[in-house]
């Protein structure tokens, strides 16, 4: 069991850097920062809080 968590963690902390990773979350982040700043200008904040925490809620029970 010490080899695998000693590999594991070897392996997460050299993928930590890596530029793809980097890439790949700025591509998924950005655009959804952008739309979002674009929602909140069209929806009232409180509407978006409320939205959010109902979808958070249906997810978390959907995951138990």
């Amino acid at each position: 069991m010490e080899a695998f968590l000693v590999s594991t963690g070897i392996v997460a902390l050299a993928e930590m850097g890596d530029k793809t990773q980097i890439a790949t979350v700025m591509l998924a982040n950005a655009p959804v920062v952008w739309l979002g700043e674009r929602v909140t200008r069209l929806v009232p904040m409180r509407v978006v809080q409320i939205v959010s925490a109902l979808l958070f809620s249906v997810l978390g029970v959907l995951a138990l």
